[in-house]
Formats: C-alpha cells, sequence, structure tokens
C-alpha cells in the first residue's frame, strides 16, 4: 500500500455564478417587471403611499428570495414545492398519484423505443429510447439513450497505484468522450446494491470449503459465514448514454432517416463500450427494450427481479404499478407488497472540500450497514474542452468582480469567493493537458424499504451518515417530489443541465 493516493479536489463551487450577484434569471425578470408596473403606477397616481409601498414590496422580496431553510436550500422553492404538493393531493382527493394506463408519469414524458440490432446479430437487439424535447415539444431536438450492463472494478481494498490507475482511467474516459466528434454529451453510471439472502450466503461459503478441510476451519468458516450474513450486499453496475439526436445527425452523411440514426446509434454505443472496457470495466450485456423495462419495474418493485422478463414486452411496462405520492417517500404498490422510496441529491455546496481520492463515493456504495436497497447514481454532464475552458474564465472574472466589490466595502469574506476562485484556476490549469474536458457531476441516490415507512426512515439515516462519513456535508432528500425525483435514478439519462 506504499506510495501517494492521487487526490481530487471537489468542492469550492458553493452558489451559482450570475452577473448580478446570485440573481438568477427569474429573479432578475420578476423584478423588472416588479420595478416597471411600480413605476407605471407611481406616475399615474403620484402617490406617496405608492412609493413607500413599493419600496416595502421590494425590500420584503428581497428577503423572502434570500431566506433559506434549516438544511440550507431556498425557502422560496421548498414553499412553492409544498404547496404544489398540496394543491396536487387536493386535486386527487385520495387517488393514487399514478395509476398505470395509456400514458406513463408526467415526468417521463413521451417516449419512442427502438430495438436495433446489426445483420450480425439479429437476435440481441438494442434499446433505443427516444424523448421527446417537451420545452420545444419536438421530437428532432430530443434525445436518445441506450443502456448497458458493466461489471465493476476495483472491489475491495486495492494497492494504491491500482486506485490512481483507475482513477486516471475514468479521467480519460470521461475527457475523450466529451470531444466535439462524439455524439454523447452525458454518461450515467448506476450502481444497485441488493442485499443478500442470509441462507444464500451460508451455502455460498460452506460451497467453498473442500472435504477434506479440518473439523476447526469447517467451524470457523460457518462462525464467519453467520456474522457476515446479514451485511452481504449484491452489486449490479448499468451505464446509460444520452445522444443529442440533433447532434447525432449532424453526424450522418446523407439523408439522416430512421435506419441511418439506428445504425448510428448503435455505432456510437460500440465506441463508448470500447472506451468503458478501456478504463477496466468489462461488458456484460446491452439491454434490449424487455430487458430495460424489467431494470426499470424492478427498481419501483424490488420484490421483482430485473432479470425476470415475465408480463415485459418493452420499456414502458416498467411502469406497471400503482404510485402514491406522500411528502416524505412515495409508495409503490408492488406485486407482493408495497414498497418505499425516497431520492436524495448531494448539492453543489456539499461536495467535499477537502482533497479525496477516486474512491471516495464508496461510503455510499458499500460502507452502509446494516444492508440497505439502493441505487447510486453518479451523472456526468460532458462539456466540450472550448466550451469547458469558456465558462471556467467566465467563472473566474464574477469571482475576481465579487472578490474586488468585497475589498471595496470593507467586508469580511466567507471564503466562499476564494474557494470558487481556486476551482475555477484548477479547472483552466487542468484543460492545459491532453485528454482533458469540461464535466458537471451529480450524484443522486434512492433508498427503498418494503411494507413500513418506518424502515425507510431508518435507511434514509443510514445513507446520510455513510454519505457525511465519505465527506459530504449533507444530502438534499426530495421531500414533497420523491414521486418526479425517481426519475433521476431510472436509466432515462435525466436530471443534469450544464
Amino acid at each position: 500500500m506504499a506510495g501517494q493516493v492521487r487526490t481530487y479536489v471537489l468542492g469550492g463551487e458553493t452558489r451559482r455564478r450570475t452577473l448580478f450577484a446570485g440573481v438568477t434569471g427569474r429573479q432578475l425578470i420578476g423584478a423588472g417587471a416588479f420595478v416597471l408596473v411600480w413605476m407605471l403606477l407611481l406616475l399615474a397616481t403620484r402617490s406617496l403611499v405608492v412609493l413607500l409601498g413599493g419600496i416595502a414590496l421590494g425590500a420584503a422580496a428581497v428577503g423572502v428570495s434570500r431566506r433559506k431553510t434549516i438544511t440550507g436550500e431556498s425557502w422560496t422553492a421548498s414553499l412553492r414545492d409544498r404547496a404544489g404538493f398540496r394543491w396536487a393531493r387536493r386535486r386527487r382527493a385520495g387517488a393514487p398519484e399514478f395509476v398505470p394506463g395509456l400514458a406513463l408519469p408526467a415526468e417521463v414524458g413521451e417516449i419512442r423505443v427502438l430495438a436495433y440490432a446489426p445483420p450480425t446479430t439479429p437476435q440481441s437487439p438494442m434499446a433505443i429510447v427516444h424523448h421527446k424535447d417537451h420545452r420545444r415539444g419536438s421530437w428532432s431536438t430530443g434525445h436518445l439513450t441506450a443502456t448497458f450492463e458493466i461489471q465493476g472494478a476495483g472491489d475491495g481494498l486495492l494497492p494504491t497505484r491500482a486506485v490512481n490507475t483507475a482513477g486516471l482511467l475514468f479521467e480519460r474516459l470521461l475527457g475523450g468522450l466529451a470531444s466535439a466528434e462524439i455524439p454523447v454529451d452525458q454518461l450515467d453510471i448506476a450502481t444497485r446494491v441488493l442485499p443478500v439472502h442470509p441462507s444464500a450466503y451460508r451455502q455460498h461459503m460452506s460451497g467453498l470449503v473442500v472435504a477434506s478441510a479440518p473439523a476447526r476451519l469447517r467451524q470457523s468458516m460457518a462462525e464467519l459465514s453467520t456474522f457476515a450474513a446479514g451485511n452481504t450486499e449484491e452489486y449490479r453496475s448499468f451505464v446509460t448514454l444520452r445522444i443529442p439526436l440533433a447532434h447525432l445527425a449532424a453526424t450522418i452523411s446523407g439523408a439522416a432517416d430512421l435506419e441511418r440514426i439506428a445504425e448510428e446509434t448503435f455505432e456510437t454505443v460500440g465506441e463508448v463500450v470500447r472506451r468503458v472496457d478501456g478504463a477496466g470495466y468489462r461488458l456484460r450485456a446491452v439491454l434490449g427494450p424487455r430487458r430495460l423495462g424489467a431494470l426499470i419495474r424492478h427498481l419501483h418493485d424490488p420484490d421483482m427481479d430485473m432479470d425476470t422478463l415475465d408480463g415485459i414486452g418493452t420499456v414502458a411496462d416498467g411502469w406497471g404499478q400503482v404510485r402514491h405520492a406522500e411528502r416524505q417517500f412515495v409508495r409503490i404498490e408492488g406485486a407482493a407488497r408495497d414498497w418505499y422510496h425516497a431520492v436524495a441529491t448531494v448539492p453543489r455546496d456539499a461536495w467535499p472540500a477537502q482533497p479525496v481520492n477516486a474512491r471516495f463515493m464508496e461510503h455510499l456504495v458499500t460502507r452502509v450497514n446494516p444492508a440497505t436497497i439502493r441505487t447510486v447514481q453518479s451523472q456526468f454532464r460532458l462539456v466540450p474542452k472550448a466550451r469547458a475552458r469558456e465558462i471556467a474564465r467566465i467563472g473566474l472574472t464574477y469571482d475576481r468582480a465579487a472578490q474586488r466589490e468585497q475589498q471595496r466595502k470593507k467586508q469580511v469574506s466567507t471564503g466562499e469567493t476564494e474557494a470558487s476562485m481556486s476551482a475555477s484556476r484548477r479547472v483552466l490549469n487542468d484543460l492545459l493537458q491532453p485528454v482533458v474536458a469540461g464535466v458537471y457531476p451529480s450524484v443522486r441516490v434512492m433508498v427503498s424499504a418494503p411494507s413500513d415507512p418506518d424502515l425507510l426512515d431508518a435507511a434514509r439515516r443510514r445513507l446520510t451518515s455513510a454519505a457525511e462519513d465519505g465527506g459530504i456535508t449533507r444530502l438534499d432528500w426530495q421531500d414533497y417530489r420523491h414521486h418526479k425525483a425517481m426519475i433521476t435514478t431510472l436509466p432515462m439519462g435525466r436530471g443534469v443541465k450544464a
């Protein structure tokens, strides 16, 4: 284990950078509309009451917009979520939030599914999911997704050199995929963690003992299997690619018909699989429509095995359960029993500020005790080098302006501006290296428990504790919107914007 561990600094960007000191575009538009209406009323009435009332309302709006909850989130956003949740529940009048039928859940939207396989291997089709761009109401500006299963690398304790090598290979993987020549703008890696039944683990351990083993060794192995059975887990990993349709079509010479789109998507997935394999992650299988649907069904109802295809005809069959939205969880009416799920994200200001190694996320993946059903989804929005350099340059410019403003006003710094400037400088320095580009990472965790919401509460506490052990200061649990947040943990390529 000798040698120095290669480390990474993830923290620093503790807030959104904007031109007007943290004011978002929506806030700026709202403030402009308010000032315009106020000025018109003031000119029309020439009233002192209107003048003073406008000042009071403006001051109150600024105070409300800057108010934070006890967890550090926007108070107005949490108020909006709570009001929207209660309004939707009142409209449903106790009915389920989603009942399987003609349409998929609202957050899924409209999708088209194509099963494609080249003539050489027609028996193993790949599922290509076409997602409609609902903001523009257009299929042509939507995106495609494809999912394949990989065999994870680096189980257990590894030598320092192996950890460093794995981290470097993953860096190069992301940097290479962020090339403008490859029509992939997001890579999602999801690890599904499932407890192994104690009897199955004991049977596996007993099978490792040869017939000629001494009785003392047999007894020792039996005791060890008894102690470890309750915390034994199984890990399955899946990669989902997000491919912008417009970018893909631009790489096709000639007419971009359905056959050419499917063929080019297959080639793109093949190129990514080769690169992922080069980074040390072996391909297990590319998921077809039925296997992808079975995986989605399993994530809703863990009693249904992800490899069981009974009752699954296509991807849409994965949403075949009645769903109830609650404040702290979403309840799924499973085939055998109810399941409770909760989703959390890692906020921007919660990433570790201290240097970490390439395996700092293992606390969420492998160090949750007792064994807990969970999905850890790491999403990487890929940004080409030229755009990443420009974003970092603009960010550093904003930070310098903020620092000078603090110095001019003789304000005591909280350290956020300096940390943000340091992050921008690191990005600019890194972009001078070969095979390096920009990445916007995001981590989401879905935890599940059967039959009893109290079991889910305990599981949430375990996940929060594991995150803190890894240096993540807090998890943002998606209360009032867990039913919608589930889409960010499914193999759909949703949830991250550059």
